[in-house]
């Protein structure tokens, strides 16, 4: 055999596999780029914060006790709807999600400093509508304070000042008392638990006791 030809023969055998060795570092490098780009992309989540909560996983239902709450914002805002909030937060953060209110939205008899409740409605009435009129609802906040129990009975949870007033022996400075205190210590649990209020003691109390509900 020609020794030429076997050394050329053994040269481009070289070549042919140093140019299949390049070909598959190449085809690691793409493969590899493909799997981890793909696999970052898939493990991204994005979290819209604001909107209301269409839906909630099994977990989430459990929310009041694990501090999420969901309220029910309607009325005067920029996007009513239901959403998700913290323990603690107060109705002007869940008017902020909400889009925040309109310039129709009347606000005077809307404690914004009380904090929200699981399962709440916060219906802000528009300027001109009274509190508890058809098409501007209730709450359990004070939005619906000028609204009277059975029996002409004032409620104590959701009474503004003015209603508040309406009790015997209940003047403005009692009244923003009576506000205060269920601000700072939630509603309350029964109608005895008027006397912590501050002013109000066991006369005072006896007085009331008939005008009043929970």
């Amino acid at each position: 055999m020609d020794m030429e030809k076997l050394r050329q023969g053994l040269r481009k055998l070289t070549e042919n596999r140093n140019s299949i060795k390049l070909l598959a570092v190449i085809m690691i490098i793409i493969t590899a780029f493909l799997f981890y780009g793909m696999k970052e992309k898939n493990d991204t989540i994005t979290v819209s914060e604001g909107f209301p909560a269409a839906k909630e996983d099994a977990g989430e239902r459990k929310s009041s006790s694990e501090g999420i709450l969901y309220v029910d914002v309607g009325g005067a805002v920029a996007r009513p709807g239901v959403y998700k909030m913290n323990s603690g937060d107060r109705v002007f953060e869940a008017i902020e999600k909400a889009g925040g209110l309109t310039k129709k939205a009347d606000t005077s008899a809307l404690n914004q400093a009380e904090e929200v409740k699981d399962g709440q409605k916060i219906q802000i009435p528009e300027k001109g509508e009274t509190a508890g009129a058809p098409g501007t609802g209730t709450a359990e906040n004070s939005l619906s304070a000028s609204v009277s129990a059975p029996g002409d009975k004032i409620n104590i949870n959701t009474a503004d000042s003015t209603a508040l007033q309406q009790i015997s022996g209940v003047g403005p400075a009692t009244a923003q008392k009576i506000i205060d205190y269920r601000t700072q210590n939630g509603p309350f649990k029964r109608i005895e638990d008027l006397k912590n209020v501050s002013g109000i003691g066991e006369k005072t109390f006896e007085k009331m006791k008939e005008n009043i509900t929970i």
